[in-house]
C-alpha cells in the first residue's frame, strides 16, 4: 500500500517538498493551501508582471486581517503574507539572495551546499532600462549591487511554476487550493492526518506543516502540540523607511519594476541593507513617490512570539527592538541612509524626504538622539518572519517535531536564527534539505 503524506501550505517550501516527495511513485502526496490556485493558464497579470504591489492586490493572495505588533509603543498593523498556491513567492519583490554560507555551517547544516545545488528557481538581473530613478541614484555608490530576481524574461517565476508545474501529471500528486487546515489529527502522539475547517478529515501516514513562520506554529498550537518553545523566537529584519518625494523627471511608472538594486555593507559585524523603491505601486496617493528602506540584516533579538487567541487566530509580537544591539544596529542603518540621501545623486531626484505619513521631513533627524528616538517609534519589519519552530529546539535534524511521530515542519520557521538575506531563497534551500532527508 502507498505511503501517504499531507503537506499543509503550498508556498516556498511546500511546493519544493511536494515535488521531491512525489518523485517516489510509492507515495501518495496531497498538497493543501487555504488560498487560490496557480496553475498553467491561471497566472494573473499582477503576479506575472514586474510590480509586486500589483501582485499583492490580486484577489485572495494576501491574508487580509493578519495583525502584528512590531515593537513596544507601536500600534499593531497588517503583516503582509502571501496566500494560495505559490505562497509569498507569488507576491514578493522577487529578490534572490542566498545569505552567508558560514551561517548555515554554524548551524551544522553540512548538506546546505548540496541543497543549494538542487534549487531550481531561475534568476536574472533587471535590465538597465527597467531601473527607476531611485535605483539609479543608489548605483552611484560603489557598494551597490544589482539584484538577482526570481524571474525569466522579465516574468516572475513562482515556486509553483518552478516546482509544481513540471510534475502536475504525476498520478500520486494531488493539489488542493481553497482548503484550510484547522488542526493535525493524532493517535496518541503520532500524526495520522489533518482536520479541515469544514470538519472533514484527511488521513495520512505523515504530515508536513509548511505554512510559514506565522501559521505553522499556529497550526501546531491549535492541534494541542505541547513541545516547548513552539511559536517562540520569532524574528524579522528590523527596518525603517524614508519616503521620497521625487522630482517630476524622476517619476517612475507605477506598473514598472519597483526594486532592482540594493546596497549591502558591513558596519562592524552587522550587515546593513539599503533597499530602494522607484515607485510605490498604483493609486493616486503613491504618484511621484519612492522609498529607501534601511534594514539590519543581522539582528540578535529572539524575544518575538506567535501565539493563538481565543478563536485560534494568530497573536503576533515581533519585539523587534528588545535587544539593545538591534536598536544600535538599526540606528546605524538609518544614519547610513540619511548620509546617502544627502548625496548629489539623491539631491538630483528628490524634492523632499519624509520620515512619517504626517509630512515630517528628514531634517528633523539632526543628531544621534533624534535618530534613535525616531527609530524606536517607527521601526517596521521586512516581511521576513522566521524561527518560530527552530531546528534544535522544536524540530530535530529530520524536521520532525520533538515528542511526536510522523509530524514535521519545514519552512522559514525552522531556521535557528534569521538568515542575513531576504528569506525566499533560503527557505527554498531548507526545503531541498528536507527532500534530501526524506525524498
Amino acid at each position: 500500500m502507498n505511503e501517504s503524506w499531507v503537506i499543509v501550505g503550498a508556498g516556498s517550501a511546500g511546493c519544493v517538498i511536494a515535488n521531491r516527495l512525489s518523485a517516489d511513485p510509492g507515495r501518495q502526496i496531497t498538497l493543501l493551501d487555504s488560498g487560490p490556485p496557480l496553475g498553467p493558464g491561471e497566472v494573473p497579470l499582477g503576479i506575472e508582471g514586474p510590480n509586486f504591489f500589483a501582485a499583492m492586490q490580486e484577489p485572495g493572495r494576501m491574508f487580509p486581517d493578519l495583525l502584528a505588533t512590531r515593537a513596544v509603543g507601536i500600534d499593531p498593523t497588517i503583516y503582509q503574507r502571501g496566500r494560495g498556491i505559490g505562497g509569498s513567492s507569488a507576491v514578493n519583490a522577487m529578490v534572490a539572495l542566498r545569505g552567508s554560507d558560514s551561517l548555515y555551517r554554524s548551524w551544522g547544516w553540512t548538506n546546505a551546499t548540496e541543497a543549494w545545488s538542487l534549487v531550481q528557481l531561475p534568476t536574472e538581473l533587471a535590465t538597465m532600462s527597467e531601473l527607476g530613478a531611485v535605483d539609479r541614484a543608489l548605483l552611484a555608490d560603489d557598494r551597490t549591487e544589482q539584484l538577482q530576481l526570481t524571474r525569466t524574461n522579465g516574468k516572475r517565476v513562482t515556486s509553483a511554476q518552478a516546482y509544481l508545474w513540471p510534475v502536475l501529471e504525476r498520478p500520486n500528486l494531488k493539489i488542493r487550493a481553497a482548503t484550510t487546515v484547522a488542526r493535525v489529527r493524532f493517535d496518541n502522539r503520532r500524526a495520522t492526518g489533518v482536520i479541515l475547517n469544514d470538519g472533514s478529515e484527511l488521513e495520512a501516514d505523515h504530515v508536513v506543516v509548511c505554512a510559514g513562520a506565522i501559521h505553522s506554529p499556529v497550526v501546531l498550537l491549535r492541534s494541542g502540540v505541547d513541545t516547548p518553545f513552539v511559536g517562540s523566537g520569532l524574528q524579522d529584519h528590523p527596518s525603517v523607511a524614508f519616503t521620497l518625494g521625487l522630482r517630476e523627471h524622476a517619476h517612475h511608472d507605477a506598473a514598472r519594476l519597483p526594486i532592482g538594486t540594493a546596497l549591502h555593507t558591513y558596519l562592524g559585524s552587522d550587515l546593513m541593507q539599503l533597499l530602494p523603491m522607484s515607485n510605490l505601486g498604483p493609486g493616486p496617493e503613491a504618484t511621484g513617490l519612492g522609498s529607501l528602506m534601511a534594514a539590519l540584516m543581522t539582528p540578535t533579538g529572539h524575544a518575538g512570539s506567535v501565539g493563538i487567541g481565543h478563536t485560534g487566530t494568530p497573536v503576533i509580537d515581533f519585539a523587534l527592538l528588545e535587544d539593545p544591539h538591534d536598536v544600535d544596529g538599526l540606528v546605524a542603518a538609518a544614519k547610513l541612509a540619511i548620509d546617502l540621501l544627502d548625496t548629489p545623486a539623491f539631491d538630483e531626484i528628490t524634492e523632499q524626504v519624509y520620515i512619517d505619513n504626517q509630512g515630517t521631513t528628514v531634517e528633523t533627524l539632526s543628531d544621534s538622539s533624534s535618530i534613535r528616538e525616531w527609530v524606536l517609534g517607527h521601526c517596521g519589519d521586512y516581511v521576513h518572519a522566521t524561527s518560530t519552530c527552530a531546528m534544535g529546539t522544536v524540530v530535530d535534524e529530520d524536521f520532525m517535531v520533538k515528542g511526536y511521530q510522523n509530524l514535521y515542519v519545514c519552512d522559514a520557521s525552522v531556521f535557528p536564527s534569521i538568515p542575513d538575506a531576504n528569506t525566499h531563497l533560503p527557505t527554498t534551500m531548507v526545503a531541498e534539505r528536507f527532500g534530501l532527508r526524506h525524498g
